[in-house]
């Protein structure tokens, strides 16, 4: 499984992931953002899980939205959840790692961004490298939640992916602000925050979800002078 070139293709997300790329980012979603495996009825070798497709979504989505991501950083700022110096993470994600080049729109779904993931997940399922398993109701819905487990298959290989492909370093980086942003965060408060946007909200379905980084970047300019980290 490699990812192939073409990672910058699509700056508004226009030209869609293949599964092979969507596979491995899900790999490294997965093996960043999971929750340790602290239950015993979990699949044999799982270290960690995704509860939920939504929130396997959301996560996906701030990965491909540097705004959103930075956005959320400078609100997790404001609300005490974050540091003040966590801003210099919102300040990297807009000004050092380039949105304008690094940004993978998505579509607004019947539930907000959404990508069709069953393809991608099936490779890394063949794979062996993850599980999934249905587990208890989604609460706002008549339907049973999907769990994504890391196998530790999975886990060894996401290493060795890091270390053959450098371009997967910027995911990887990625992954581990969002891990800041969005710790301790359900799926549902996830959403919630994105439909915040009118932008996001706004967006009919079936089109692309429209970008916030002007506005973002007045936010965190005004953000690091009041926290005294203006440069």
């Amino acid at each position: 499984m490699t990812y192939g070139d073409g990672l910058d293709q699509g700056v508004f997300g226009i030209v869609a992931p293949t599964n092979g790329q969507t596979a491995v980012r899900m790999l490294l979603i997965l093996d960043r953002l999971g929750d340790e495996c602290d239950a015993d009825d979990v699949p044999p070798s799982a270290v960690k899980v995704i509860q939920s497709e939504r929130k396997l979504q959301k996560l996906d989505f701030l990965i491909r939205n540097p705004d959103y991501l930075a956005n959320l950083i400078i609100s997790g700022w404001e609300e005490g959840r974050l540091p003040g110096k966590r801003l210099l993470d919102a300040r990297a994600v807009l000004k050092e790692r380039e949105p304008e080049l690094h940004t993978y729109r998505m579509l607004r779904g019947r539930h907000g961004a959404f990508e069709q993931l069953n393809n991608a997940l099936s490779v890394l399922r063949h794979l062996d490298l993850i599980a999934i398993r249905r587990a208890g109701r989604v609460s706002d819905e008549n339907v049973r939640r999907r769990d994504y487990y890391l196998l530790e298959a999975g886990a060894v290989r996401a290493q060795e992916l890091r270390t053959a492909e450098p371009l997967l370093a910027w995911y990887d980086q990625q992954a581990a602000y969002v891990s800041i942003a969005a710790q301790g965060m359900s799926g549902g408060q996830l959403k919630s925050l994105q439909y915040g946007h009118e932008e996001y909200a706004g967006t009919p379905e079936g089109r692309l979800i429209g970008g916030i980084t002007a506005r973002v970047r007045q936010r965190l300019e005004a953000a690091l002078e009041r926290e005294g980290l203006a440069a």
